[in-house]
């Protein structure tokens, strides 16, 4: 994508939806050989179908919308094999599911099991620990006893919670970033963005049974413990959101961190 002739090439198709030959010779003012030459070097982004023409795959389409919205860095699905040089993302992306984020269609039934499990596991816990669940916050409930009622609620709310916040992140991509691709399977798998979620309410479903969050040096360790996981949880919806909505890494870190902060902000309006 870094000639100009092959990014019009790009362009010229993704606007008209296809193209023939004639027509790209009579546009791009070249040799037939030179055209040839650049169709070949695009075929993992363009292909010719049975009525002689020339149409974009679902990767060429994604090369149009990035050159349609000045992007220069491209992002394609190979990001989730991508190398970093910082031990961080190293580390990060050695904790990051990306088979089961980055799924292809054959792993999609153990996308979608992985994803109902997660999210089952969470308003299990969720509602045993009398927690109202906001994104990726919690608001602690001050009752010793929680009644069976309240817990099927809370469990219920925890599960609303995940729909509503994955709207929140598709709202922004289309309307921000226009980005419309892939809607369904960032769906099936935003639940696994939860899963060190799941693990911070079992570690409090154990602290709060044995009635140790009563000690000062464990509550303190119990927010410890939920900031770590959230840090985890926000790096999985930014792969999420980069491999499955094509955004430029930075970008998806945008979304994952002006999504977080905005709640941390409701609830702290609140909380006055």
């Amino acid at each position: 994508m870094g000639h100009g002739l092959r990014r019009k090439i790009i362009n010229i198709i993704g606007e008209n939806k296809f193209t023939s030959f004639t027509y790209l010779k009579k546009e791009l003012k070249v040799s037939t050989g030179t055209i040839y030459h650049h169709l070949d070097t695009l075929s993992h982004l363009i292909e010719q179908r049975d009525d002689k023409k020339y149409y974009l795959t679902e990767l060429g389409g994604h090369a149009y919308n990035s050159l349609k919205d000045n992007i220069t860095t491209i992002i394609t699905p190979d990001f989730s094999k991508k190398e970093f040089s910082s031990p961080i993302l190293k580390g990060l992306m050695r904790l990051t599911p990306k088979k089961y984020i980055n799924y292809e269609s054959n792993q999609m039934i153990y996308t979608i099991i992985i994803s109902i499990t997660i999210a089952l596991i969470g308003a299990i816990f969720c509602g045993l620990n009398g927690l109202f669940p906001f994104f990726l916050f919690f608001g602690q409930s001050e009752l010793e006893f929680i009644e069976p009622i309240l817990q099927v609620i809370l469990a219920i709310i925890f599960i609303g919670n995940i729909f509503f916040f994955f709207l929140i992140n598709e709202g922004i991509c289309r309307i921000i970033y226009k980005k419309k691709e892939n809607t369904l399977k960032f769906l099936i798998a935003f639940p696994i963005i939860l899963f060190p979620i799941d693990i911070y309410l079992v570690l409090h479903f154990i602290l709060f049974s044995t009635g140790s969050l009563n000690l000062p040096a464990v509550r303190i360790l119990d927010n410890v413990l939920v900031i770590l996981f959230q840090v985890l949880s926000l790096w999985l919806l930014t792969y999420n959101l980069s491999v499955n909505k094509k955004l430029k890494i930075e970008n998806s870190l945008i979304i994952s961190l002006l999504i977080h902060y905005g709640g941390f902000s409701i609830i702290l309006l609140l909380s006055i």
